[in-house]
């Protein structure tokens, strides 16, 4: 309980310190021109390799607006020779928040992961607004 305290704890601090790139559209529809200020405008990773075999994560999306929909996928991912892979042999490897009304989202997940194999977290925010637009963006976590 303590070290997921800490990782939201951790989340708020970076996501107050983060300097954030607002992204705009241009729909060619609504005020300013046509220039929508819509959008996901940030990501924010908190990972941590709690043991061996543990490990957790907290993202914080930020939307530009209050998101009529949305949905925020969570998706852990492994390393192989390859390339990045979903971790389909861990348990509840992906996690779907889904609501509406709301300027962000604030995540934690755990998971029962292997000893020795290096994991990331993907996610991938797709957030809508009454304008019939549909803002998607992906970002990765470091590898941990």
């Amino acid at each position: 309980m303590k070290k997921k305290i800490l990782s939201l704890f951790l989340v708020l601090v970076l996501s107050i310190s983060a300097t954030a790139a607002f992204s705009f559209a241009d729909d060619g529809t609504g005020e300013n021109g046509g220039v929508s200020t819509y959008s996901t405008v940030a990501i924010i990773f908190g990972t941590n390799r709690d043991s061996n075999t543990k490990a957790s994560a907290s993202v914080h999306v930020q939307f530009t607006g209050t998101a009529d929909d949305y949905v925020v996928a969570i998706v852990l991912q492994k390393k192989t020779n390859s390339g990045w892979v979903t971790a389909t042999d861990v348990g509840g490897s992906a996690h779907y928040y889904r609501g509406s009304n709301r300027t962000g989202v604030l995540t934690y997940d755990e998971w029962t992961v292997k000893k020795g194999v290096v994991y990331r977290v993907k996610c991938v925010s797709t957030d809508k607004y009454d304008d019939g637009i549909e803002y998607k963006r992906t970002a990765y976590s470091d590898p941990f």
